[in-house]
């Protein structure tokens, strides 16, 4: 049996390697050997499979693995000729600066951009508008009206106010700024302590209430280091404040350097007067507090707007009143209730201010009477109350009539006032829009306006005039107290006719 299984695998085996030789055989006559197989040994020994070596050209028939030994080839960094050079700088692009880099150590000044102007909805907003923009074609001349006028128009109109010069326009802060005068008197003059506003001379001639002026650049926005020619001389609003700082007594009236403070200092700032005097804003506040409002200039409005701005100031540092502050935030708000109890139907206030219901007919006296009383209570009113039917009323009332009577002559310090009304209620209700005009007028251009010859020496003759009038005027009130007779004297007089 063992016999007959190896003749069979021997047949088997003899088929396979005939059939293997006749492929090869094959292959061969087509020139292409192609790879090698696997083949077995057969010599009589046992059945073994053993790997056939093959050349380093022909390989076993399996994946190939990269070959890594070609490297990229790096690019030729050998020069050129020179005219392969000029060639290549012609063809390739100069390379673009990073935009971290500048390109000078001082960049150039952008030009700056007009804001947008957003679309005014409210028709009364429409309205203010209108009146202020009516209000700039009043134009007054720096020939003509006074510094007391003209103080008042930046008040109200503030960098947009424009005035007349040589038949050209000039912004009237510019033109101030270069120390004018008026009737060879000048508008500034410096003092020991700084410098302040010429005093009245004549009636609506100059600074008619200490430090006026310097409420009204308070309200213009100008900076602690803007600066105003004095004669030869220089003066910021830095210094006017310190000259203020020393001058403040309770012999003269403090409303406008309250005012101007507000705006300026912090509610806790403190100083001492030329007098040796301990002062502070509380101090004024509690000073001012003591004028009755019906006795007072303009029907006390103007103490009743300085208290305002001291509250509002105190507020934003604080955020809860008290002691003083919060009696001058009473005191305010009951005023604006007395305001509001005897405003008339047509939205104007008492022409009488606080001392009884009148409807003014006249248009000068209707505008100055409730654009000033407008004023303070557009400043003493909280955010939540503006949009109030009665005070709606009365702005439309001012825009009104600055509208109808466009061409009609109205008194320059009432018209101003109530102009400054509507400026306050439009940086109140759109202070957005209201800085993005206060931008716009600061670009625009105008023609420099043309300075006046300094008077030389004028300040020191002027302060000296006035301590001599101050000292006789002393005198005299001291000759009339000692010439009075005695009480007992006058006793003696009236019983001879007893």
């Amino acid at each position: 049996m063992n016999s007959r299984m190896t003749a069979h695998l021997w047949i088997k085996c003899s088929t396979l390697i005939v059939f293997s030789t006749v492929i090869q055989v094959a292959c061969d006559a087509q020139g292409d050997p192609g790879p090698k197989l696997l083949v077995p040994a057969l010599d009589g020994q046992p059945v073994k499979i053993k790997q056939v070596k093959t050349s380093s050209e022909e390989l076993p028939l399996v994946a190939r693995k990269p070959d890594l030994s070609i490297v990229a080839r790096k690019p030729n960094l050998v020069a050129e000729e020179a005219t392969d050079n000029n060639k290549n700088k012609k063809s390739m692009p100069e390379p673009r600066p990073f935009r971290g880099i500048a390109k000078k150590t001082t960049p150039t000044p952008k030009k700056p951009t007009v804001p947008e102007i957003p679309k005014i909805v409210d028709p009364l907003d429409k309205l203010v508008d209108e009146a202020i923009e009516v209000s700039h074609r009043r134009m007054l001349s720096t020939e003509v009206h006074t510094p007391w006028q003209i103080a008042h128009g930046i008040l109200a109109l503030r960098w947009e106010y424009t005035l007349y010069q040589n038949n050209k326009r000039v912004r009237a802060i510019d033109w101030v700024s270069t120390g004018p005068n008026f009737r060879n008197r000048p508008w500034f003059i410096t003092t020991e302590h700084g410098g302040k506003g010429h005093p009245f001379t004549e009636p609506y001639a100059f600074e008619g209430h200490p430090n006026q002026f310097l409420a009204f650049y308070a309200m213009a926005g100008l900076p602690l280091d803007h600066k105003f020619k004095a004669g030869s001389k220089t003066i910021t609003i830095a210094s006017m404040i310190r000259n203020a700082k020393a001058e403040v007594n309770t012999d003269e009236e403090i409303t406008w350097t309250l005012w101007a403070f507000s705006r300026y200092l912090p509610w806790d700032t403190e100083w001492v007067s030329n007098k040796g005097e301990q002062w502070n804003m509380e101090t004024l506040v509690r000073v001012q507090m003591q004028s009755d409002p019906t006795k007072s200039a303009c029907g006390g409005t103007h103490g009743l707007f300085a208290l305002a701005s001291s509250v509002n100031n105190y507020i934003k540092d604080q955020k809860q009143l008290r002691g003083t502050w919060l009696e001058a935030s009473m005191r305010v708000r009951q005023y604006i209730e007395y305001a509001r109890s005897m405003q008339n139907q047509d939205g104007s206030f008492s022409a009488n201010y606080f001392e009884g219901p009148e409807y003014a007919s006249d248009v000068n006296k209707r505008v100055s009477t409730t654009g000033h009383t407008l004023e303070f209570i557009i400043e003493g009113l909280p955010q939540n109350r503006l949009n109030e039917p009665w005070v709606r009323s009365a702005v439309s009332r001012i825009a009104r009539d600055l509208i109808d009577y466009k061409k009609q002559p109205l008194e320059p310090g009432g018209m101003y006032h109530a102009i400054d009304s509507l400026m306050i209620y439009r940086e109140r209700t759109r202070p957005q829009y209201a800085r993005q005009l206060e931008v716009l007028a600061k670009q625009k251009v105008f023609v420099q306006p043309v300075a006046s010859e300094p008077i030389i020496g004028y300040s020191e003759q002027f302060l000296q005039q006035q301590k001599n009038a101050a000292q006789s005027r002393y005198q005299s009130g001291y000759q009339q107290n000692n010439n009075q007779p005695t009480r007992q004297a006058r006793r003696r007089r009236f019983s001879r006719f007893r």
